[in-house]
């Protein structure tokens, strides 16, 4: 399916899948990286939740372990990240210099309970920084979940509600009161696909972490791509605009620390321009 089929499939339903996007003879080394960078890094990622959590705030969900940046851990993904079916997909919305705004690793442990229903920053309003609701109807920034392991109901394929991404609000507040967001919602499904596909979605798409019923952990790795006007300032540690919206406020917000100079170096020169904003 070309680019501008796969435009019309997120425009109507608010996602597509993308099959292979990661080679099956490279699967196995990309999650026992991935694997092995969240253990080693689980107790002070489990840390900064409780900080958080500590100063009022929902984050994160029992059962699922995650990891913040795993691009300066890991870079045996990285040459996917451009590749041409999703970067023609990407420019088909933003045109050219979009840049990615999230690399995060996140595991869903067997036995992982349900998550809320929520949409991706810029849109989730429990964010320090978000566009506040109601939404104007254009897709501002797209989210990718690559799936290292296979996605179906019984490993905890992502949670989705196909649509929702027109609605002019999204429950993660707990303010639409029609809506109980802790509670499945009628038109919900899973996401599936064979490991090293991708999902791609409009951020405002409704979704919440599935309960994995298998007996291996069912891995994702988030990547979030922004087009070259969205201001991801609030988002990235050190900036003006993080400091004064999320830590002198004791707010909660997506964020993420720099990108290691000798990480950026290495990595493949296609996916160099989608990071070079967050050099340290």
């Amino acid at each position: 399916m070309d680019s501008a089929n796969l435009k019309s499939h997120i425009e109507r339903d608010g996602f597509c899948v993308l099959d292979q996007v990661i080679p099956a003879d490279s699967l196995g080394t990309v999650c026992d990286e991935l694997l092995a960078a969240v253990k080693r890094n689980r107790q002070d990622s489990e840390a900064e939740k409780v900080k958080t959590q500590g100063r009022g705030h929902r984050i994160g969900t029992p059962g699922v372990a995650s990891m913040k940046q795993m691009i300066n851990e890991v870079q045996s993904f990285a040459p996917y990240l451009a590749d041409r079916r999703l970067i023609d997909l990407i420019e088909s919305f933003f045109g050219a210099w979009a840049r990615i705004s999230c690399t995060d690793c996140v595991m869903n442990l067997p036995g992982n309970e349900r998550g809320y229903w929520h949409a991706d920053w810029p849109y989730n309003q429990t964010n320090a920084s978000h566009i506040p609701a109601p939404y104007p109807d254009a897709v501002l920034h797209l989210s990718t979940i690559w799936m290292m392991t296979p996605f179906s109901a019984e490993t905890g394929g992502t949670l989705i509600v196909p649509g929702s991404h027109r609605w002019p609000h999204n429950p993660a507040a707990g303010t639409m009161t029609e809506v109980d967001h802790e509670a499945p919602y009628p038109t919900e499904r899973h996401v599936e696909g064979g490991a090293g596909s991708v999902l791609v979605y409009d951020s405002r798409l409704w979704h919440a972490v599935a309960a994995n019923k298998s007996s291996a952990p069912r891995i994702g790795l988030l990547v979030r791509y922004a087009p070259w006007w969205l201001n991801l300032n609030p988002t990235l540690f050190g900036r003006p605009e993080h400091q004064a919206m999320v830590v002198e406020t004791g707010g909660k917000n997506y964020e993420m620390m720099p990108l290691k100079r000798k990480v950026f170096e290495k990595l493949p020169q296609a996916v160099q321009p989608l990071y070079r904003h967050w050099v340290e």
